[in-house]
């Protein structure tokens, strides 16, 4: 009782769908049991009504197969058409066995063709509609090359098929030719449903998914059994004799068992291109040793008569077919390798295959060998695409290929990297060897090029890197030779070795960059906050978001280490979206413990011209449940010189949000003026400079008092950052500025240390 109700409890903690579908499971299993114990029982002869319980058993085993089915379809909505079209094949053969079991016998020979037929012959056509329908849902889209392996498959079952069954049922047939076509009809049509099954799994592939290996047993069953059953009437022996009985049970038990299975949707990998090859080559030689057996006395050919020649003849010619596609698609293949690899216009070798090269290369600098990378830049070659058109700016790029080959071994590389850059690849190069090659090269293209009757002269900077000596990697020896390069291009020396005192700032900046992509993923950026003070409150009216990085093996870094980077490298847009979700999550961490501040963030050119930034602020504010009012939003006036109008946009969508607008380090620009009466500004940031210098300088605190005076007729506010002395707090404090942000009122600190502060000093409102 202990284990049955152990049972009962894991049933009930299942999801539904598990639920019912072990049900389904469940009654399939009843069902196959009922079945083999009343057909066991029929044939131990102990009853006198052993034929009636055999076909009773064996009507209501199908009759409940139908029922599991039509379950299934209801159960399963993936594949509800399919397995309601099987339900229906089952249908039909049931209403055959029921109307042959009424009539009093099982039709052969010139019996034939009956009602019951019917009945059976339409369980075919249903069950290639229900193994259609579930080929289309798996594979909705199929290649030539798959259809043609389904064909040639399929095809060859079928010869082997016929071969050996056709012929016996031709020889056996008799009367009409109703009778006739109907005798032929069930080998024909379990050789058809044959060709379908095999031709759809050689489309699916392996991984079709346990209910279509059960369909295809259950069909292998019922095509062996029909066989059997048709020899034997040719024979004319009993055709019921033996196990064929059970035979046609196990292929519906088959049935049953793939309708309880999980649907299986998602289309799955295929065979690889070997076995995809060597499955169609093996179909076709069978099928030509078949024909030749037909040459023999009395071979499978002469049982089958034209109907197995016919299906070898297909099945061989569709081989032949799939192996013409495939060597097709092979040279296109081929052929799209080598495209991918070439440069269009020069027909060198283009990047990507110079960087998969440069990976093969690696083993060898492993190993010590001496690889030297050269990066030749064409000098000037823009005044020569402007002046002469790109016409001849093309043309001379097809003919530097051809002349730095001439001075290269066979076993080196030239590739086209792009516009005008070439790269050498040469292996077992020492130093001094690869700067006279450099030279060479270099020579080689300050010779004249010929464009009809004209003559162009060029010059060539070369940037030259040694492996293992400058990297023991083959890629960053480009990025080394490149850097080399443009020493040359910059000193006019022509031909440069990197090195690492000259060059080397570069180096670390292409690794300092990696390292800060690394970073924003990792999390290594921090916030710190500077607080802002109210003169006239004398309280904490926000603060101001300072990006640093934690590098973590440099330690803290300040952002004027790492933004212009960032901005060149095309990272600011990442920065911003980290450090502003920080800032806001901070703030919302800071009143729900009743700090109530608002947030300024710096924001770059990038974010300023990117219309989707507005969205993207206001997603992250509802994210944090803050209102736009907690967020201001700094931009430098120098950021607005370089695409105003677009900047304009952004900053009013932004501030229709509800967010702050400030002008950062303003009274450093050139239009202030100009874009104060446009911009949808709120407040106003005054350059450090004028407050540092305004106790010692008439000119500074004149600045100061006019730009307050400013603010004032605009409706806005006024900060002064840089106030670093208690001289300078008061001063402003007597000019009534309204806000002030400095190291005399506190340096940017950590968010814990901020609110130790805030709450030391008593100045910030509660909720």
């Amino acid at each position: 009782m202990a284990a049955i109700r152990s049972a009962a409890d894991a049933f009930r903690e299942r999801s539904p769908g598990d639920r019912r579908l072990l049900a389904l499971r469940a009654t399939g299993a009843v069902l196959s049991v009922g079945y083999v114990s009343a057909t066991l029982v029929a044939w131990s002869g102990v009853t006198s009504w052993s034929e009636a319980l055999q076909t009773g058993g064996n009507s209501a085993f199908i009759g409940g197969l139908v029922v599991v089915t039509l379950l299934r379809a209801r159960l399963y909505r993936e594949d509800r058409r399919a397995w309601a079209l099987v339900a229906l094949a089952l249908l039909s053969y049931l209403c055959g066995g029921l109307v042959d079991a009424l009539g009093g016998g099982s039709p052969t020979g010139a019996d034939r063709p009956s009602w019951a037929d019917l009945g059976w012959l339409g369980f075919y056509p249903l069950t290639a509609l229900a193994l259609l329908t579930m080929l289309r849902a798996r594979v909705p889209r199929v290649s030539a090359l798959t259809w043609l392996d389904g064909v040639v498959v399929g095809l060859t079952v079928a010869t082997l098929g016929s071969a050996f069954a056709v012929g016996g049922v031709l020889r056996g047939t008799e009367g009409s030719t109703a009778a006739v076509a109907t005798a032929i009809a069930y080998p024909l049509l379990d050789t058809l449903l044959l060709v379908l099954l095999l031709g759809a799994l050689a489309v699916i592939g392996r991984g079709a998914g346990a209910a279509w290996w059960w369909l295809s047993l259950g069909l292998l069953f019922f095509a062996a059994s029909d066989a059997v059953y048709a020899l034997r009437v040719a024979d004319g022996s009993d055709p019921f004799s033996g196990l064929l009985g059970l035979g046609w049970g196990m292929a519906f038990i088959s049935f049953g068992a793939a309708a309880c299975q999980r649907p299986r949707t998602a289309v799955t990998s295929r065979v690889d291109g070997r076995v995809g090859l060597a499955l169609p080559g093996a179909c076709a030689v069978a099928m030509l040793a078949l024909m030749y057996a037909g040459y023999l006395d009395h071979g499978p050919l002469d049982d089958g008569g034209p109907l197995v020649g016919a299906l070898a003849l297909g099945s061989v010619l569709a081989a032949l077919g799939r192996a013409s596609l495939s060597f097709r698609a092979v040279r296109a293949l081929a052929d799209s390798r080598r495209q991918a690899r070439t440069d269009e216009l020069t027909g060198l070798p283009n990047r990507r295959s110079v960087f998969e090269s440069l990976a093969r290369a690696d083993a060898r600098l492993t190993a010590g060998e001496p690889i030297a990378v050269l990066v030749v830049d064409l000098d000037r070659f823009k005044e020569i695409n402007d002046s002469l058109g790109h016409v001849a700016g093309d043309e001379l790029l097809r003919q530097v290929g051809p002349r730095l080959a001439a001075h290269l071994r066979s076993d080196d590389l030239l590739a086209r990297l792009g516009g005008d850059e070439f790269v050498v690849l040469a292996h077992d190069v020492r130093p001094s060897d690869a700067l006279a090659l450099a030279g060479r090269l270099r020579d080689e293209l300050r010779r004249p090029f010929r464009f009809g009757s004209m003559e162009l002269t060029v010059d060539a900077s070369v940037g030259v890197a040694i492996g293992p000596l400058h990297s023991a990697s083959a890629e960053e020896l480009l990025q080394l030779a490149d850097l080399a390069m443009y020493s040359a291009k910059r000193s006019r020396c022509g031909v440069a070795l990197y090195d690492d005192t000259r060059d080397g700032e570069g180096r670390h900046r292409l690794e300092t960059v990696e390292q800060l992509r690394t970073g924003i993923s990792a999390g290594q950026l921090v916030l710190h906050y500077q607080p802002k003070l109210d003169l006239r409150t004398g309280e904490v009216d926000g603060v101001e978001a300072l990006v640093r990085w934690q590098h973590p093996e440099r330690g803290l870094l300040p952002p004027d280490s790492f933004i212009d980077l960032a901005e060149s490298a095309g990272l600011m847009s990442r920065l911003t979206a980290t450090v502003l979700d920080q800032a806001l999550a901070q703030c919302r961490a800071w009143a729900d413990a009743g700090l109530v501040l608002d947030v300024s963030v710096n924001i770059s050119p990038t974010d300023l011209v990117d219309e989707a930034f507005p969205a993207e602020v206001a997603r992250q504010l509802h994210l944090h449940r803050l209102p736009p009012t907690r967020l201001v939003l700094e931009v430098t006036e120098s950021l607005l010189m370089a695409d105003r109008e677009r900047a304009v946009r952004v900053l009013q969508q932004l501030r229709d949000t509800g967010v702050g607008i400030s002008i950062d380090d303003y009274g450093t620009g050139y239009s202030s003026l100009a874009y104060l009466a446009s911009l949808p500004v709120t407040e106003l940031k005054l350059d450090r400079a004028f407050i540092t210098s305004m106790p010692s300088s008439p000119r500074a605190e004149a600045v100061v008092t006019s730009t307050l005076q400013l603010a004032r007729s605009l409706g806005l506010v006024l900060v002064a950052e840089g106030a670093e002395d208690a001289e300078t707090v008061a001063a402003l404090g007597d000019l009534d500025c309204d806000l002030v942000q400095g190291y005399h009122v506190s340096r940017p600190l950590p968010p814990e240390q901020l609110a130790a502060w805030l709450r030391s000093r008593s100045q910030v409102p509660s909720t």
